[in-house]
């Protein structure tokens, strides 16, 4: 391996513990420049080698080169991983669904770091493919030397390619040409043969640049993450008074603290005009609850969180002093032995928490009239699409206790008794004792 090279791989090197190391060996010639490269560094590093191979069965000789990569790592006593895959394009077009099935298998990899072997050039490509499609700042970063989320490193993202065929026939490497890199159909392969390189020859400088940008970008995005996060703490998701908090950032900061939120909560930012949407509803004084990928983004008087964008409607549950049980997308925990809670025998028949059935009724206080459960959710401000969920402890016919409301006056033990205390925790994730 040339001193270009190792200095390049010894540059970008994780932080931490590098014990076991895998890498994503196309076999390709990036791939197989790096896979030497690495086999190289094992022992002066100290770390254990594995190669994976990705086997997409798209191409017609995609048998030939898992067999010229079992040998080319036969040769260097490098562990050769073949992982068959079928890509599911599912409306997204074949790469990304191949780009995908790679990396569910990256993902699942017991090693410490995985490496990829993209270069200058495809970071070049990979930006000009975001910025066509209206990518933000976060995306028009481009790929990342070091992605600790997902654990993968790429040292080769500062080297060109002309520099690695270089190096390739430098060693006398062997290696595979995929046939498909010169499909133009391919918007990665229409910008490499038909944009980047006329610029290349053009304007020399013109790789080196984008780099640059894309390392502008990158700095942007951190400086836009540690904003979000402020405003994130200082607002409080399922905070009373995030909505009044919220109304007080400008436009640009709301929709920069929704897309960390979601991207807290592992959901995918929507696209410009819906964020801008979900940004004046969330201003807004009306109730919001509007479904993200696999979460709802709701709102109500004060609040805002997220809960699952299905809430199953609990079956009836038995209870018979458990401390605590499931109940459809929260939870209930029940203690005994705490002053004025519910006067209930735990150990008595017919004790069934049930979801709401409708014309429900309760009376809360000696001095209180009767109210219909509808009445008593919108004074405690639990949302409405909460109602058909919410947990009611029966016994028999006689309603004890509703969750996030309270107890019936007539259950109710009086302060020098002891009784159980039902604590809700609600779809939101705040607990309601009552």
């Amino acid at each position: 391996m040339s001193r270009h090279f190792r200095s390049e791989i010894e540059a970008c090197w994780p932080p931490g513990r590098v014990a076991r190391v895998a890498i994503g060996y196309s076999g390709g010639v990036d791939s197989t420049v790096l896979l030497h490269a690495l086999a190289d560094l094992r022992e002066a590093r100290g770390f254990a080698l594995e190669a994976v191979h990705i086997h997409h069965g798209l191409s017609p000789f995609a048998d030939a080169w898992a067999t010229h990569c079992q040998a080319g790592c036969d040769a260097l006593g490098v562990p050769l991983r073949i992982v068959r895959v079928q890509p599911i394009p599912a409306g997204k077009g074949l790469e990304a669904a191949a780009r995908a099935a790679r990396h569910a298998v990256f993902a699942a990899l017991d090693v410490d770091w995985i490496a990829l072997a993209h270069h200058a050039d495809d970071q070049a490509e990979t930006l000009l493919q975001r910025l066509v499609r209206g990518t933000g700042v976060a995306g028009a970063a481009a790929m990342r030397p070091l992605d600790a989320a997902r654990r993968l490193w790429r040292p080769l993202l500062a080297v060109r390619r002309a520099d690695i065929l270089g190096e390739a026939h430098a060693q006398g490497l062997a290696w595979i040409e995929d046939e498909s890199n010169a499909d133009t159909h391919f918007l990665r392969n229409f910008l490499r043969h038909q944009i980047l390189a006329p610029l290349d020859a053009r304007l020399p400088a013109a790789n080196a640049n984008l780099l640059r940008a894309c390392a502008h970008f990158a700095e942007a995005d951190a400086l836009l993450t540690e904003v979000s996060a402020g405003d994130a703490e200082w607002i409080g998701l399922a905070r009373a008074g995030a909505r009044t908090r919220w109304r007080s950032l400008g436009e640009a900061r709301q929709r920069n603290l929704l897309r960390h939120w979601l991207r807290e909560d592992g959901a995918q930012a929507p696209d410009a005009a819906r964020t801008r949407r979900l940004c004046a509803r969330l201003a807004g004084t009306a109730a919001v609850r509007e479904r993200v990928g696999e979460r709802a983004l709701c709102a109500a008087h004060e609040r805002i969180w997220f809960e699952p964008a299905v809430l199953p409607v609990p079956a009836p549950l038995g209870w018979h002093g458990e401390r605590e049980l499931a109940w459809g997308a929260g939870l209930l925990r029940c203690r005994p032995g705490v002053a004025g809670g519910l006067r209930v025998d735990a150990s008595a028949p017919g004790l069934e928490f049930r979801p709401r059935a409708g014309g429900e009724h309760l009376r809360l206080a000696a001095a209180r009239p009767t109210r219909t459960l509808r009445q008593l959710c919108q004074e405690a401000d639990l949302p409405a699409w909460w109602r058909d969920g919410l947990p009611l402890l029966w016994q028999g016919d006689r309603l004890l206790w509703a969750g996030g409301i309270g107890a019936a006056a007539a259950a109710r033990a009086t302060a020098d008794e002891s009784g159980w205390a039902i604590e809700w925790v609600a779809p939101d994730g705040l607990a309601r004792e009552a």
